[in-house]
């Protein structure tokens, strides 16, 4: 059986489509299904639009009293669960109600813990969003994963509110999540070890209103921050800093006594030492930032592997860095000083655009592929 909760406050106007639409598409794929309406209190007929539909779907309420929030609305409805799989959608449909039926058939015909909805694979997309929403919803995912990047990298859309996960998957797992993206607390507290992704078009809200605002903005900033305490991922990240520390002060003392002092040409002490970085960086990530995350099998192999792929991945940034540097110092700027500017630039770069990139060359804890039913 599958339970899905549908988390609602003030959404009378589309509860009951909702409903009707994620019934029929259960029933139809042959799933056995039971869903939960979990009310904040609306004050609008929401609960009383849902229980009227009881006789005809396998739908009941729970009433809580207070507006709690989506995300502990979801772990209350999983609580009186009955089903193997649990899932939630939102009630707005802004997530068609008929992706759930082959979010449930992906986990049945694949050992993946976890099928999420996404709208960042081939198939998926939004629809005619403005370019301010555009920038807020990118701009919040890339966050989740450069907060929680050993957790999130691997998966496209960690801010989806359609997805369903095993229930054995998050058995005695203490969810606490603060504001209104809960599957950022199943992917980083969960035994996630797979997921597969089910591409969808994400639509927008034709009735009611949008409950997003100021709190709900600071909630989601929160949740991230405690999530990287209680994962460990802090600590990671302390040592991932102080590598680039060290790393930084390393690239322009190379410059000060190659050029400054050794009198050598900028025009190839800069680019040498901005590459002897980097390959301090890699070599100290990979030997202890990291080094619980890679078994010695074939360990040679993979670290040439990885360096190829971290040159890569940090070349806009060293090319800025060395750019930068020369400029400035062709322009009367000392060059200790150039260097300094330099490498701060290039640490900006990687830390705003390239860390989960960076941290998925060692390896993402969660692996995910992309539903194959999804192309039939």
């Amino acid at each position: 059986m599958i339970s899905i909760v549908i988390p609602t406050y003030k959404e009378a106007a589309s509860i009951q489509e909702v409903i009707r639409r994620s019934g029929e598409a259960l029933s139809q794929s042959g799933e056995e299904y039971e869903l939960i309406v979990v009310d904040d209190n609306s004050g609008d007929g929401t609960a009383e639009l849902a229980e009227k539909l009881s006789r005809e779907f396998h739908v009941r309420v729970l009433r809580r009293t207070g507006r709690m929030g989506l995300a502990t609305a979801v772990v209350d409805g999983w609580k009186l669960a009955q089903g193997d799989l649990l899932g939630v959608i939102d009630a707005d449909l802004q997530h068609p109600p008929e992706i759930l039926a082959a979010l449930a058939t992906a986990l049945r015909q694949s050992k993946a813990d976890l099928a999420v909805a996404s709208r960042y694979i081939a198939g998926g997309g939004t629809s005619d969003w403005v370019f301010s929403r555009r920038v807020i919803s990118s701009g919040a995912t890339h966050m989740a994963a450069s907060v929680l990047p050993l957790k999130l990298s691997a998966v496209s859309d960690p801010m989806s509110g359609m997805f369903v996960v095993r229930a054995d998957a998050i058995a005695g797992v203490e969810l606490t999540p603060l504001g209104y993206k809960i599957l950022l607390e199943v992917i980083a507290k969960g035994r996630i070890e797979h997921a597969v992704e089910v591409p969808y078009q994400f639509e927008e809200r034709t009735q009611g209103s949008s409950k997003l605002g100021p709190r709900q903005y600071a909630e989601y900033v929160a949740h991230l921050v405690h999530l990287a305490f209680v994962t460990g991922q802090f600590r990671a990240w302390l040592a991932y800093s102080l590598v680039g520390i060290t790393g930084a002060v390393l690239d322009i003392g190379l410059i000060y006594l190659m050029a400054v002092r050794g009198g050598g040409s900028v025009f190839w002490t800069v680019p040498v030492a901005v590459e002897v970085a980097l390959l301090w960086n890699f070599l100290w990530n990979q030997n202890a930032t990291f080094a619980h995350r890679h078994g010695s099998g074939r360990a040679e192999a993979d670290g040439a592997s990885r360096l190829w792929r971290y040159q890569k991945v940090c070349l806009p940034g060293a090319i800025l860095n060395i750019g930068l540097t020369l400029l400035l110092a062709s322009q009367g700027v000392r060059l200790v000083l150039a260097a300094a500017i330099g490498v701060f630039f290039d640490g900006a770069v990687n830390l705003l655009f390239n860390v989960p990139s960076i941290w998925k060359i060692w390896g993402p804890k969660t692996s995910t592929s992309r539903n194959p039913l999804a192309d039939k």
